[in-house]
């Protein structure tokens, strides 16, 4: 076999043109083609872990805001109860204090209620038991229980000041005196009644006598400036209005 070396640049020039046209039209494109494919991988790589690290971001601020709106609304709750609890308190207290208010009312009413019929009580007891001393001393009256009270009377004008007995009896003589009693005095009763007035009130004192049944027992002196009482009617009067007054609430 014969080496041909025609041949073999031939065929060397040929392979290397082969190799030149390869590298030129196929192997530059499909590597630039690769390239920009591996660049495209690696840009939508690139995308999908910004993307994947922007979903993780909004999963945590989704989590965050989700604590967030879980801790307002147990705030929420919280100051919901509480308020509750506080109204409910309020309206436990406001109706303690209603219900103290109408037992105090209901034991003012009551209280109101036994002082009236206390009352009422003791005016009946006291109108009665005045009635009764009353009738008493009117079935026991006698012309002459007309007598003690000449002493009253006659002590009461020696203990007044002369002054005071000076006004009592100062138009004494142009004017009369009357002296009421309850039974009519007998001609020597009232010369006694006139002697004993006349030694403390003047000689020239004028003075009629009249009697007045209502008085029970005791005398009326009409003068012309002031009036004496000094009888049963009047001092059962007297005793009435002070029990009512001594009764009265302070």
């Amino acid at each position: 076999m014969n080496f041909n070396w025609w041949t073999f640049a031939l065929q060397a020039a040929n392979f290397l043109i082969l190799v030149w046209l390869l590298q030129r039209f196929l192997f530059k494109p499909v590597k630039a083609i690769v390239a920009r494919r591996k660049e495209e991988i690696s840009h939508v790589l690139a995308e999908a872990s910004a993307e994947k690290e922007g979903a993780e971001r909004l999963k945590q601020e989704l989590e965050g805001k989700r604590s967030q709106i879980d801790a307002e609304r147990q705030k929420m709750l919280d100051e919901g109860r509480a308020q509750l609890s506080a109204e409910r308190q309020k309206m436990l207290e406001e109706a303690s204090g209603e219900g103290a208010k109408i037992r105090d009312q209901a034991s003012k009413r009551l209280d109101e209620e036994r002082a009236a019929a206390g009352n009422e009580l003791f005016e009946r007891t006291i109108a009665l038991a005045t009635n009764l001393a009353e009738r008493l001393l009117r079935e026991l009256a006698v012309p002459s229980m007309e007598q003690p009270f000449l002493g009253r009377v006659i002590d009461y004008l020696d203990r007044l000041p002369a002054e005071e007995r000076t006004k009592l009896t100062s138009r004494a003589s142009a004017e009369t005196v009357l002296v009421t009693t309850a039974h009519p005095l007998g001609a020597q009763e009232q010369a006694q009644w006139h002697e004993q007035l006349a030694k403390r009130l003047g000689t020239d004192l004028s003075i009629e006598f009249s009697a007045d049944p209502a008085l029970i027992a005791g005398t009326v002196m009409t003068f012309p400036h002031a009036i004496l009482r000094f009888n049963w009617r009047d001092s059962l009067t007297m005793a009435l209005k002070e029990f009512h007054t001594d009764e009265q609430p302070r």
